[in-house]
């Protein structure tokens, strides 16, 4: 399935700014529904990718419960799409690990937020789906 994110117009006055968030729900498995979150940056401050990675990563760090590093990367997608990839893993209660990807693109003056989660075992199942669906992305001229 192919999916146009063209689905509707609407009229915002001058003060008001779109802070766009799609959620795709993927399967639940291993205690984890899965899902992917892409969130649109209409204004991402004219700074460099990795710059833009490392904020989000900064800011991340400070609001999740045992976080934990487990890898950060510049890529290069199929489409040719520069990407920056951040993967790290936290603690919502002391029973629950959950791992985390997040892939950040900038192009067209936006900023495109990538963020799936997943169990240890479903990272290296569900998420080779998740990196397909990712690198299938393609951003729309302005």
């Amino acid at each position: 399935m192919s999916l146009n994110s063209a689905q509707f117009n609407m009229d915002l006055p001058d003060d008001w700014e779109d802070q766009t968030v799609f959620t795709f729900k993927g399967p639940e498995e291993n205690g984890i529904q899965h899902n992917l979150v892409l969130i649109v940056d209409n204004d991402p401050d004219n700074i460099s990718l990795q710059d833009y990675a490392r904020l989000r990563l900064d800011s991340i760090k400070e609001t999740l419960p045992g976080f934990e590093l487990m890898g950060d990367q510049e890529k290069i997608m199929k489409s040719g799409l520069n990407a920056y990839e951040i993967i790290y893993k936290w603690s919502p209660s002391d029973d629950k690990i959950i791992f985390q990807k997040q892939v950040y693109i900038i192009m067209n003056n936006k900023a495109y937020n990538f963020t799936a989660s997943f169990s240890k075992k479903t990272i290296k199942t569900i998420g080779i789906k998740v990196d397909e669906i990712i690198d299938s992305f393609t951003p729309q001229g302005d």
